[in-house]
């Protein structure tokens, strides 16, 4: 066994240092996410994880085409890890886990007590779905 979850645990958390961000990119992300990447909501539910919630989201840039947005999301874990940067999911975004204690350079400020980990989304690539487009 690789890591070990307290999925009621996870789920009940509500991160009292990351109120949900309000900006436009993030209002991108929160909006088109759950539709363009249902295998990653799907494991993200499995951990307990609230979708909605997570620990930070970090918009990137345009992709090289300009026509998607690149993002990062990072949500806490209730639970043990025993393997550091144990790459979950690997298709179209990539889901990796971090330990508490990582020396990987992952967002992993949080207020949830030990033990936890930290899940990260890399590589989502979003179109952009907002009516409002961007300052830039």
């Amino acid at each position: 066994m690789k890591y070990i979850v307290d999925t009621q645990a996870t789920a009940s958390y509500m991160d009292k240092y990351n109120q949900p961000c309000d900006c436009i990119y993030c209002r991108n992300y929160q909006k088109a996410f759950a539709s363009y990447y249902p295998e990653v909501i799907k494991r993200l539910k499995d951990f307990g994880i609230q979708v909605e919630r997570p620990l930070e989201i970090i918009d990137c840039f345009w992709n090289s085409t300009r026509d998607k947005r690149r993002y990062e999301s990072y949500y806490s874990v209730k639970g043990n890890l025993m393997e550091d940067k144990l790459e979950l999911y690997k298709e179209n975004a990539i889901i990796t886990l971090y330990r508490s204690d990582t020396n990987e350079p992952v967002y992993g400020n949080t207020g949830m007590e030990k033990p936890y980990f930290i899940l990260a989304i890399t590589n989502i690539e979003l179109p952009w779905v907002l009516s409002e487009l961007p300052n830039e």
